[in-house]
């Protein structure tokens, strides 16, 4: 068992190392443009002098998107795109559908668009529960860890994710690690610098996990190697 969970270790590091060491720039583009955009995004619904919970949707629903189109792109990237610019040019329909799944199992930012629309359901029905939601919204962020890649490159949707978190206790424990990492790292450290740098880490981490998922043989994986090889093409 001790050398299993090190075998699988190093593989996945090994992959790891693969993918950084070709895309590690080209990443940081990619998060540079997504940063600019939602900074510009917050400007101008700032500046349109919109009711409060006008705003609240307008961000919460443009986010999705804007986050759904840096996936796409760092995907492409990772796929072996050499223009991190060019990566942006993508089917708006797959995008489109990845940001309504991933908004379906935001917790937090339901909840915040909860706080806003409705402050007085939120503060009686939502925040005591708070300490039973926390860990809710981080196993539902394990499960959307990897629907990036259920939609885009297989065209598939949450239980497809789902299937690529449980394949395998390996897979789990690889997803959770990241999750985990990530979640305690935004609220220790929170800023543009930090997400500058954590969310392309994460975008190898997971991808590098997704690959050994595949070759795992993880249910359903064929179309997935398919379509990294055809990137990688």
């Amino acid at each position: 068992m001790v050398n299993d969970v090190a075998g699988q270790g190093s593989a996945w590091w090994a992959v790891v190392r693969e993918l950084a060491a070709a895309c590690w720039w080209r990443l940081l583009v990619v998060n540079v443009v997504f940063l600019v955009a939602v900074n510009v995004l917050n400007a101008l619904v700032g500046s349109a002098g919109a009711a409060p919970e006008a705003a609240a949707v307008l961000l919460f629903a443009a986010g999705s998107v804007l986050s759904a189109w840096r996936w796409s792109a760092q995907l492409r990237v990772l796929g072996g795109e050499s223009d991190p610019l060019t990566a942006f040019r993508t089917d708006r329909s797959p995008v489109l559908r990845l940001a309504l799944l991933s908004s379906a199992v935001n917790l937090p930012g339901l909840l915040w668009l909860l706080s806003v629309l409705f402050p007085g359901g939120y503060e009686s029905l939502a925040r005591p529960l708070l300490p039973v939601l926390d860990p809710i919204a981080l196993y539902l962020a394990a499960v959307a860890a990897m629907l990036p890649m259920a939609v885009l490159l297989e065209g598939r949707d949450l239980r497809r994710s789902w299937q690529l978190l449980h394949g395998s206790w390996a897979s789990a424990l690889r997803i959770g690690l990241v999750v985990l990492g990530q979640a305690a790292l935004t609220r220790m450290v929170p800023g543009a610098i930090l997400m500058l740098l954590l969310d392309p880490a994460c975008a190898v981490l997971l991808f590098a996990s997704y690959r050994l998922s595949l070759r795992g043989g993880g249910g359903g994986g064929a179309g997935g190697a398919a379509a990294v090889a055809g990137k990688s093409g």
